[in-house]
């Protein structure tokens, strides 16, 4: 325990590299059962419409054009800052992308792109509901990261509603 509180005292470029088993374990454990949209900023008016749908401000709203996801990585990140910046922005998905993080054993990967841009935020449940079944990709715990293993293809827009696809 000792050794513990002695390494917040080296600067950080000293401190050992984090590792990504923990920040894995620490992320399910804090975000276990909830889901994050991963962008770049929306259009106006977009996310206050969200906000107002059922459910829609209960998403964690991550924003890549913050400092830590460019450039050199922090040496001490967030499990959440970890988890997009390795393993959600590497997989080449358009943004925004909708994370569904299943307990603590898979996440669920659906970008929200329809009709030539960003879905409705009217949409996003619809889409939510649908990534049960359709995800694009699907991310299984594996060694200090993650597996992937594809869904439906990336161009594949519909959404499969009470009403047919759509």
């Amino acid at each position: 325990m000792p050794a513990v509180r002695l390494t917040r005292l080296l600067p950080d470029r000293l401190r050992p590299a984090p590792d990504p088993a923990e920040l894995r374990r620490r992320f399910f454990e804090r975000y276990a059962g909830c889901s994050l949209i991963v962008h770049q900023g929306f259009r106006e008016g977009w996310l206050g419409r969200l906000v107002h749908e059922p459910g829609g401000g209960g998403h964690f709203r991550i924003d890549v054009r913050q400092p830590v996801f460019n450039g050199q990585p922090p040496r001490r990140p967030a499990p959440v800052q970890w988890l997009v910046r390795e393993h959600i922005l590497s997989l080449g998905l358009p943004l925004p992308v909708l994370v569904r993080v299943e307990g603590r054993d898979h996440l669920r990967v659906r970008h929200l792109r329809r009709h030539g841009g960003t879905c409705e935020p009217e949409e996003v449940a619809m889409i939510y509901a649908d990534m049960e079944a359709r995800p694009h990709l699907l991310l299984l715990p594996e060694d200090d990261g993650f597996a992937v293993e594809q869904g439906i293809d990336a161009e594949d827009n519909q959404v499969d509603s009470p009403y047919g696809m759509i």
